[in-house]
């Protein structure tokens, strides 16, 4: 049996919670020149997609094991949220949200990634020239198109 790679699932997770917010992200670049990181506060529902795609879920033993052992950099401690339930419930518990955790430090990272890259700067920029002679439609579709391919691209 092949052990999941939960590094990669978490990277791609991050990966489909920016494509799930590629309009916010596309707005707030146009707006303020800067996609937040805040998936919580900034981003409608943000706080429910993530806890519903990647903290809301029940992991074997075996697979909590290999969640703990594989993201260990994320690893939640605060033992208060999985406080009374039995052991196993608890490791699959500790494992969920270690797992929330990669994926929303990975978001994180790949928002930054967006907004450091110069392809994305060049499009917002292009976005606020007044001289422009492309329509704010195809303005936005270049940003949104250079956000895209970050996201493609992108590897934590």
């Amino acid at each position: 049996m092949t052990e999941t790679n939960y590094f990669q699932t978490a990277q791609d997770d991050a990966r489909e919670t920016a494509r799930e917010f590629l309009d916010s992200i596309v707005q707030q670049l146009a707006e303020s020149d800067e996609a937040s990181t805040d998936l919580f506060n900034d981003y409608s529902d943000g706080d429910a997609y993530h806890h519903e795609s990647h903290v809301d879920k029940w992991y074997s033993l075996q697979d909590s094991a290999a969640i703990l052992s594989q993201l260990c950099d994320f690893e939640e401690t605060d033992s208060g949220l999985w406080e009374g339930l039995e052991p196993v419930r608890a490791i699959g518990c500790q494992a969920a949200c270690t797992y929330g955790n990669a994926v929303l430090s990975m978001w994180s990272n790949l928002i930054e990634e967006v907004n450091d890259n110069e392809q994305v700067a060049d499009s917002v920029e292009a976005y606020n020239d007044d001289d422009s002679d492309l329509s704010t439609d195809e303005r936005i579709a270049n940003i949104r198109a250079a956000v895209v391919s970050v996201i493609d691209a992108w590897r934590y």
